[in-house]
């Protein structure tokens, strides 16, 4: 058949403003928040209308974006209360990272109390511990609690446990250096210095300071099924008051420097089996990073001396001022770093 050049093409423009909204909500769903809040939400009023559904807001995850990291955090936490908003009081689960604070906390437990099931903090330093323990005591359904890059007391597990008995998940990755338990030690050697007779701190004494978040977890938190602990400064014993809790956990036990401790103590197969256990955790980085730490058990750094970071030490910390790359892999990273 013939085509008269003479007919008219069809018109191949679309108004996208008239797509109907289950259409425009079933897109948005695998948007995330951020590219709403900024991106789908500025076409036009009917799809402004169509972003504010309850039902998009179930889940509001603010991570793993290059907004986190450009953005203050005024104008963050303003995008956050806009999600936990439009959620209608429906907003299951909440995960931010980095810009949270203890007023935005106060926000979620004022909108979304009877419905949370799960918070996740990654690096959020502006939160204080007694704000995220009266949101667990204000949620009655959540579930699960994350807190990484930021220390947490012993009196905050304890207390979690108590209000929060139902807890099944919990993820706490700890700061490279535990600045409580610094002082701590210098308040300890400058009584020291000032006593005549020299004392040092009984063994039993000193196991249960290190122990003391891991006994609060096992004897106040006896529904979790996944617990991950990273940077923590358990001994064997707190691992095994962990441990006995197993019975119940589904997921895995993940301390870096329960398994660290393991490998200096271990020899041959046993010690080969650990290295294998590590790999399979931290993945390749991390376990080349262990691999040249075994090198230095003489106490000489060797070859590895001039580029030699500890896995978590400062130098090996990705800087948020440094990170301008659209590249999304540059805040996966940064995010997996902080997180679990």
């Amino acid at each position: 058949m013939e085509v008269d050049p003479g007919d008219p093409l069809p018109d191949t423009n679309r108004d996208w403003s008239k797509l109907p909204v289950d259409a425009l909500s079933a897109v948005f769903m695998k948007l995330g928040t951020v590219e709403i809040l900024m991106g789908a939400s500025f076409v036009c009023h009917s799809w402004l209308a169509a972003s504010k559904s309850p039902e998009l807001w179930r889940f509001v995850d603010m991570t793993r974006h290059k907004v986190i990291f450009s953005k203050g955090t005024d104008i963050l936490c303003a995008m956050a209360k806009a999600a936990i908003d439009r959620s209608d009081g429906r907003m299951e689960s909440f995960w931010a990272q980095k810009f949270v604070t203890c007023e935005l906390l106060d926000y979620i437990v004022s909108r979304a109390s009877s419905t949370l099931k799960s918070i996740r903090l990654i690096a959020c330093t502006f939160v204080w511990g007694q704000s995220l323990a009266t949101l667990a005591a204000r949620c009655p359904l959540l579930e699960e609690i994350e807190c990484s890059h930021h220390k947490m007391s012993a009196d905050f597990f304890k207390y979690v446990g108590i209000v929060r008995p139902q807890l099944k998940r919990l993820r706490v990755h700890m700061p490279y250096f535990d600045y409580d338990a610094m002082e701590d030690e210098m308040k300890e050697h400058h009584n020291e210095d000032e006593d005549d007779d020299e004392y040092e701190e009984p063994f039993e004494q000193w196991e249960a300071r290190r122990n003391v978040d891991a006994f609060a977890i096992a004897e106040n938190m006896h529904e979790l099924r996944l617990l991950q602990i990273s940077g923590n400064n358990l001994t064997n014993k707190g691992v095994s008051e962990l441990a006995a809790q197993r019975s119940n956990m589904s997921g895995c036990l993940d301390n870096g420097l329960m398994l660290t401790v393991q490998i200096s103590v271990s020899l041959g197969k046993t010690k080969a089996k650990m290295m294998g256990s590590l790999y399979m955790i931290f993945g390749k980085p991390r376990f080349e990073t262990l691999r040249a730490e075994a090198k230095m058990e003489d106490g000489s750094y060797g070859d590895y001396y001039e580029d030699y970071s500890a896995l978590s030490s400062p130098e090996s910390c990705v800087d948020s001022k440094d990170v301008y790359c659209d590249d999304p892999k540059v805040y996966t990273m940064y995010h997996d770093y902080y997180s679990l």
